[in-house]
């Protein structure tokens, strides 16, 4: 036997062999300890942050201020407020589930124009630019453009519309039964960049000898985007979906912006941003009731978000 095979270690003395191990030993325990210490931050975060204020949230909402007596006090005014037609509260349910329609509403044409800058059309990095440009510019200034665009006498949109002969207030923000169309239709122009590029990484992915055998056995623009497009891009697809669910009380636009609820315009998420907001109508007592109402709205958002993703589950999905 060789000096090599009986020290196992090239050489290496017995004691030299403790050394080493030792040492790497030593160095596996600070990485464990480095490791632990980092997640300590975000663990500490998430269980203040996150796990606290949900717990603290559940417990206010049986709580009634300013009394603290555990009863369903809360509950009893939010089902008030839904039982009456034109309440705040039943306004905005009615509101944001309008706003969820049309977002899933615009799914499949959003989809569409992707597939069609995808084709490479000409002019497709220009309207690419003007599909995604409302979305990279601030909030504020967006609002404020498009309040300039309707705005009368002068507003661009407004000299326009009424040019055509069709009648539109002069603020149509401003007005009952204008004002939630004219939000509507500005959430539809900054409302397609993001989803777009989604698509787009989806349809990016699709292997370019897919289609090009397709096109080669004479399949048209409109069978390959139905028959060919959607089953590719559908785990996309589904997975938007399933999101767009859990939201299914969160949709809306920028109200605070445009109409701070007025004009009938009030959303689920402005609701209770005015209810715990100071100089919005909001007061202590208002976070207990807007926890009562997360509670139900949540109750009522987890079986149809659950269904919704067994659903979905059950269409086959195209693995490539």
């Amino acid at each position: 036997m060789t000096k090599n095979e009986s020290t196992g270690f090239g050489g290496i003395s017995g004691l030299s062999k403790r050394k080493i191990l030792g040492k790497e030993n030593k160095l596996h325990f600070d990485e464990v300890a480095f490791i632990i210490f980092m997640l300590l931050i975000p663990v500490a975060q998430f269980a203040v942050f996150w796990v606290g204020v949900n717990i603290n949230s559940i417990l206010m909402a049986f709580q009634r201020y300013p009394q603290n007596n555990w009863d369903l006090y809360n509950f009893e005014q939010v089902f008030e407020q839904l039982s009456m037609a034109n309440s705040d509260l039943s306004v905005a349910i009615i509101n944001t589930l309008v706003f969820f329609v049309k977002d899933l509403l615009l799914m499949p044409f959003q989809l569409l124009i992707s597939y069609i800058l995808y084709k490479q059309i000409k002019g497709a990095k220009v309207f690419r630019i003007i599909f995604y440009l409302p979305a990279v510019i601030n909030a504020v200034v967006v609002t404020t453009a498009f309040k300039e665009l309707i705005m009368a006498p002068t507003g661009p949109l407004y000299v326009l519309i009424t040019n055509l002969g069709i009648w539109i207030p002069e603020y149509a923000l401003g007005v009952t039964g204008y004002a939630m169309p004219t939000v509507m239709l500005f959430t539809i122009w900054l409302g397609w960049a993001g989803n777009m590029l989604l698509f787009g990484g989806a349809l990016a992915r699709i292997p370019l000898e897919l289609l090009e055998s397709a096109r080669l056995d004479g399949v048209g623009t409109g069978k390959e985007f139905i028959h060919m497009i959607m089953p590719l891009v559908w785990p996309t697809l589904s997975t938007m979906i399933i999101l767009q669910m859990t939201g299914i009380f969160g949709a809306g636009g920028p109200i605070l912006l445009l109409t701070q609820g007025t004009a009938g315009t009030w959303t689920i998420g402005y609701w209770l941003f005015s209810k715990v907001a100071d100089g919005y109508g909001g007061g202590p007592g208002s976070y207990n009731i807007c926890s009562a109402a997360g509670l139900i709205f949540t109750a009522i958002g987890v079986p149809l978000i659950m269904t919704c993703r067994w659903i979905i589950e059950k269409i086959p999905t195209v693995e490539y």
